[in-house]
């Protein structure tokens, strides 16, 4: 049996010593693979004597990244060999432990590392340097190589110091390749390490001693690249003739920059700006844009509109008083086409326009027309008011019912679309119950237009057009379809002006007018148009320069663009034209626009012999500058970085969109692609941000919640709600944001689902806002918004939080007065009378802006009469009197002071005493 146990024992060992020595094979033929499988299966039950074969087996293992195998070698290492190659030993230790996620600096001995000698100093960087450290661990292994000169050897010897210095070389981490090259230039002798040194040299302005090496190096290697870099030291040397010289026949990006930049200091601009072959022809304005400008001039094609920009295609039509319009066309904007349907006399058709515009996002000025135009077509059930008014005017003649239904009865068949018997009717009642009411005048004028009797229609409302807004709006259309345009005109000369109703479409039917019937010169005694596209009609017209300047930030997309491009051609001096021509390529929404402005700008450069401002405003140029040494990504970045902070929002622009174009890194992209859509929301350029969020690639749920994310603020800004809705909804991970941005997009997108109707997820991101307490990152609108429907759901803590913040917030006084009442409100109705007072006292003394003021006041004289204070209610009353005069809200402001005097005179004391 013994003899058995002792014939076993020695099987195995030779067995696993035939193993050992197979697997040694594998490894010094290269198939670590399959060396890892044999040594790691010897690992668990090792031979005795181990020693010789634990570097192949570290080696095999290093190569294979088996950490798992590494740990049990190393605790047999220790076992059995605790003083065998100390150095490999700690550096495969740590190795290991960098492997499992630790940071260098929890397992890293410095002291232990500087205790050793040399070679276990270089056997312990050979391992290291196989470790997946960061730059920033590898950067503080250099570091102790500073002050110790046996460090430095054991970091050249070992390959460390090589590979890291490639490492930064390739990445272009210019501040690590320049400490390399300052504390370890001489011990790099490879010749990859020549040129990278002698661009070092340059940095540090040691431009003779980098024309030593490079004349060395060029009688050894005659590439082009050597002798770039020649030409460029001779730059910096400001040599720029020996420069131009050198590089001339370098076919490079970097070599016609170069001579680009030679020329430009050595004063031949033209030179310059031939060698970056720009433009000399003066550029055909883009279709597009003609359009767009001949809209403005008052030169209006609805057709051509409709081709290039169809949100703009109804206004051409209600402008140019087109009667018909191609109802298949998409985009376009619904406020409009609610309009042009009302006036056509369709209502059914432009109640559903109107319905719908009124679920895009608000406007200043289209959403309280389209608001009052709703008001006008659906106030009553058509079918209901037809059937009962029928009932009366045939049943019930002889009775006081008859006279009084004839009016709401007309307005019920013209919104059947029964012009000719609301006409009728109307007749009726003006000839046998003397019903000569400026309404009833004006329904009669409106059936007559509607069904094209022109000239009657003219005739009825003539005499009412000062009195009535919708009479002198459908006076004005009679006089156009009746052929009288010169008519027109001249009565919208006469008597428009802003506080009408219709103002945007009636000053855009005056300019078209001025324009078709060479009128222009009058329009300069007219007052000018507040909405903006009419007052941009206005100022091209009248050539009001100061008025275009004040619209370019009030309009965007076809508007501006084609301001901006007035503005420019009718500038003399290159400096102005520059500057309209640089912000119409920012703002353009389509590339053919922008491409035309650039070329135009170098057109004008090279006529006017400006070059300056071009040039100096060319991110290629910029980039590619010498001087400045930001040809690569990180350092474009940085550059771009410093023109955003600065202000300098078109020449960061253009920077950020050259590193894009520069890098497939989706960080980098997705880095620059956010900052571009920043730029592009600070000039309301829309469509662009939309292509420029497209530069984000899909790499990630990270990239795509970010691309979703900004997707989102483009198409809320924009107007498309239900766009912004769905791409907000695309956001998985809201962490995946910059946390800056968090609430912000919290809050856009409560909004949004509060506007859907689903008040459970508008309810869960408001608390998830209020929990943050992060309210100044949130806009105005949404602050305000937000607060009103907390509010209705009895949330008024927060809602009053909201409130102040909007308060703080608030620019204008609108909304100043605005956040002030919704807070007096909520206070009111939460029993903090005393502070609501104040609160609504504030928006008269402090704010003075209608309506708010008017409304403030009437609520505080309740809140006065509540208390008892009579007098000081009446002062109150007395200024909303004051304030509106006979409109229905001074009307009840006198009632409120009849009622107050008669509790004073009915024996109540003045302060309720």
């Amino acid at each position: 049996m013994k003899k058995i146990i002792i014939a076993s024992l020695l099987f195995a060992a030779t067995a696993s010593a035939a193993d050992i020595n197979f697997g040694l094979k594998l490894y010094k033929d290269g198939m670590y693979d399959l060396a890892d499988q044999t040594f790691s299966q010897i690992i668990t039950s090792p031979p005795k004597n181990l020693k010789p074969y634990l570097i192949p087996m570290a080696e095999t293992f290093l190569r294979t990244k088996d950490v798992n195998s590494l740990k049990r070698l190393l605790k047999v290492w220790k076992e059995r060999y605790p003083s065998y190659k100390k150095g490999y030993y700690l550096g495969l230790l740590t190795f290991v432990n960098v492997s499992e996620g630790k940071k260098l600096k929890d397992v890293f001995d410095e002291t232990s590392f500087l205790s050793l000698p040399v070679k276990e100093k270089i056997d312990f960087l050979k391992v290291l340097s196989k470790a997946p450290l960061s730059t920033d661990e590898k950067f503080y292994i250099l570091t102790l190589g500073k002050k110790r000169l046996d460090v430095k050897g054991a970091l050249a010897d070992s390959g460390f110091l090589e590979k890291f210095a490639e490492e930064a070389i390739k990445n272009k981490h210019q501040d690590i390749t320049d400490y390399i090259f300052a504390n370890y230039g001489d011990w790099l002798k490879g010749k990859e390490f020549e040129l990278p040194y002698i661009k070092y040299l340059e940095r540090q302005k040691k431009y003779d001693d980098a024309l030593i090496r490079l004349k060395k190096l060029y009688k050894r290697d005659k590439s082009p690249e050597i002798l770039f870099e020649m030409a460029k030291v001779y730059y910096l040397k400001g040599n720029y003739k020996t420069a131009i010289k050198l590089a001339k026949n370098i076919n490079s990006k970097e070599a016609k920059f170069l001579r680009a930049w030679a020329y430009f200091k050595s004063g031949r601009k033209r030179e310059a700006f031939k060698e970056l072959n720009m433009n000399i022809q003066k550029p055909a304005i883009p279709e597009s844009l003609k359009a767009a400008v001949n809209f403005i001039e008052g030169k209006i094609n609805p057709d051509e509109i409709k081709k290039f920009y169809p949100e703009y295609y109804y206004r051409a039509l209600l402008f140019t008083f087109s009667p018909t319009a191609d109802e298949t066309l998409k985009n376009i904007n619904n406020h409009d086409a609610g309009m042009f349907f009302f006036e056509r006399g369709n209502f059914g058709k432009a109640f559903d326009y109107l319905k719908r515009a009124v679920n895009s996002r608000k406007s200043f000025y289209l959403t309280p027309r389209t608001l009052y135009l709703i008001g006008k077509v659906a106030v009553i059930n058509k079918d209901m008011g037809n059937m009962l008014y029928s009932e009366i005017a045939n049943n019930f003649q002889n009775t006081p019912y008859y006279k009084a239904s004839i009016i709401p009865y007309a307005q019920s068949l013209i919104l059947k679309g029964n012009f000719d018997a609301a006409a009728k009717l109307l007749e009726y009642g003006i000839e046998q119950f003397k019903i000569d009411s400026i309404q009833a005048r004006k329904l009669l004028g409106e059936a007559y237009y509607y069904e094209g009797n022109y000239k009657k229609a003219s005739l009825i409302l003539k005499p009412i057009i000062s009195k009535d807004d919708e009479a002198f709006h459908f006076f004005i259309l009679s006089e156009f379809y009746g052929g009288k345009q010169r008519a027109a005109f001249e009565y919208l000369k006469v008597k428009l002006n802003n506080n009408r109703l219709f103002p945007g479409i009636n000053y855009g039917r005056l300019c078209y007018l001025a324009a078709k019937l060479g009128k222009t010169s009058s329009l300069k005694k007219v007052s000018p148009p507040k909405e903006p596209l009419a007052a941009a009609m206005f100022a091209v017209l009248t050539n009001n320069k100061k008025l275009m300047k004040s619209l370019i930030y009030k309009t965007t997309g076809m508007v501006r663009e084609a301001l901006l491009y007035k503005l420019a051609t009718g500038e003399k001096t290159p400096e102005k034209r520059f500057a309209y021509l640089s912000l119409l390529k920012a703002v353009a929404e389509n590339p053919e626009t922008a491409n035309f402005a650039e070329k135009m700008e170098e057109y004008d450069a090279y006529r006017f012999g400006q070059f300056d401002n071009l040039l100096l405003n060319n991110p290629e140029f910029i980039a590619y500058n010498p001087e400045n040494d930001i040809s690569d990504i990180n350092s474009i970045i940085e550059k771009a970085n410093d023109y955003f902070e600065a202000n300098g929002i078109l020449k960061a622009y253009g920077l950020y969109k050259l590193a894009a174009e520069r890098t497939t890194d989706p960080d980098i992209r997705t880095e620059v692609a956010t900052k571009m859509v920043e730029i592009d929301m600070k000039l309301k350029n829309y469509k662009r941000a939309i292509r420029d969020v497209n530069l984000i690639p899909d790499a990630g749920q990270k990239e795509k919640d970010i691309k979703n994310y900004l997707l989102t603020e483009i198409y809320y800004k924009e107007g498309r709600l239900l766009d912004a809705l769905n791409a907000g909804k695309a956001v998985e991970n809201i962490n995946n944001i910059p946390e800056t941005e968090r609430v912000k997009f919290a809050a856009t997108l409560a909004s949004l689902y509060k506007l859907a109707g689903n008040e459970e997820k508008a309810m869960e991101l408001l608390n998830y806002i209020v929990k943050t307490g992060h309210l100044s990152e949130i806009d105005y609108d949404d602050l305000v918004n937000l607060a009103l429907f907390l509010d209705k759901k009895g949330k008024h803590t927060e809602a009053i939080e909201l409130l102040k913040e909007a308060n703080k917030k608030a620019r204008k006084k609108e909304q100043k007065a605005e956040s002030l009442f919704w807070l007096a409100s909520i206070e009111e109705e939460t029993g903090n009378r005393e502070k609501a007072l104040m609160d609504y006292l504030k928006i008269y003394y402090e704010v003075g802006v209608e309506p708010w003021t008017s409304t403030a006041l009437y609520r505080a004289a309740n809140l006065l009469e509540e208390k008892g204070s009579y007098q000081q209610a009446l002062k109150l009353l007395k200024k909303v009197v004051k304030i509106k005069g006979q409109s229905p809200e001074g009307i009840r402001a006198l009632e409120k002071i009849k009622e107050i005097e008669k509790k004073i005179k009915g024996g109540v004391n003045a302060e309720g005493r």
